[in-house]
Order: C-alpha cells, then structure tokens, then sequence
C-alpha cells in the first residue's frame, strides 16, 4: 500500500513538470515520507524505496539491508496496452551503484563484468513486470556500509536512474523510520 501512494504522489509530482529532459543537463526529486516505528528494524533487516512511471514503464528500486546483506532489486512493469522495447549499445540492460553522501561511487554492480559489444533489446510485454537484482554479501557490505548513503538504478541506455537511501535497521519509535526516494532526470555520470 504504501508502496501504491509513493508511486501514484511520485507520478503526480512528474506529471505537472512539463519541462523535458535533456540528455547533457539532469534535474532530481526527493521525496520524503515517515514511516513510523518500523517492525522490520527489530527484525534485522529494513527498507528503502522509489519509483518513476514515465507512462508507458514503472521503474521501482527497493533496497533491502537484511542481516548484514544488501539486496537491491529493479523492477521494470510495462504499464501499457502495447509492448515496450529498449534499445542498448552493449548486451547491458541495467546496472546499480551504491554513492557516498557526496555521490562518489563506492560500488558498481557492473564493474569487472563483461557484456556483449552488440546493439541489443529489450522488450516488456504489456502488463508484465521484470526484475534485476544484485546482493552484496556481508563482507562486501560491511567494507562499504559506514560510507554508504544511498542506491542507483537504471536501464542502461535510458535518460532515468532512481536514487534512494541505504537502509538501516537501527530505526526505533524514538528514531522513526522514513521512506526516501529520489529521482534524477537526465544522463549525468555517477
């Protein structure tokens, strides 16, 4: 549910901005929300979330820090009555980064991965979802996780990345735990 009311207040917001975006020249929204106590604190693990519909395809990123794990998942939902296809310059389709506060990248999914250097597509049937994801054990976590301050996904070779915090199961009734999302318009680099 509260996934439904970040998308639907995220999708509102980008609707009324009828600037278009630029390949060279981005611009990003944050969004907020309290969430509460949160259970999930107790339970070791916590969440944090965004999301962008630009009409026909819903992006959602869901970061997930369980047990000393990090867990970022890519969901992509062709929304439309028509299939949806992504062209890529390489056999990529996504990648994620894990940024200091100062939007140094401390992780890439896609470092020391070879792709496929061919033109390549990708089609989302109508009304299907796909999703793309990437763990970082707790090692990997753990030699990061004081730094850490947010998550970025995207579709290679889109004008769209979402952004969120990185988790933290500390959250208690007197340090609620909040929902924040981001979303950067534009190609810039990481």
């Amino acid at each position: 549910m509260k996934k439904t009311w970040l998308l639907a207040a995220v999708t509102l917001i980008l609707l009324s901005n009828t600037s278009p975006a630029s390949a060279d020249f981005g611009t990003g929204i944050g969004i907020t929300f309290p969430m509460g106590s949160s259970s999930a604190a107790a339970s070791g693990h916590a969440e944090s979330y965004a999301s962008f519909c630009d009409g026909r395809i819903v992006q959602e990123l869901t970061v997930t820090e369980r047990r000393g794990r990090l867990v970022l998942e890519l969901k992509v939902t062709n929304i439309s009555d028509q299939p949806c296809s992504i062209d890529h310059r390489t056999g990529q389709i996504y990648d994620f980064v894990i940024l200091d506060k100062n939007g140094k990248s401390l992780y890439r999914w896609s470092d020391g991965m070879a792709f496929t250097q061919a033109l390549a597509t990708t089609s989302y049937p109508p009304h299907e979802s796909a999703v793309y994801t990437a763990e970082l054990d707790r090692k990997s976590y753990r030699d990061i996780k004081e730094a850490a301050a947010f998550a970025s996904a995207c579709l290679s070779d889109t004008q769209y990345s979402l952004t969120t915090r990185i988790p933290t199961a500390s959250a208690t009734a007197s340090n609620p735990a909040v929902l924040h999302g981001g979303i950067i318009i534009g190609r810039g680099n990481w």
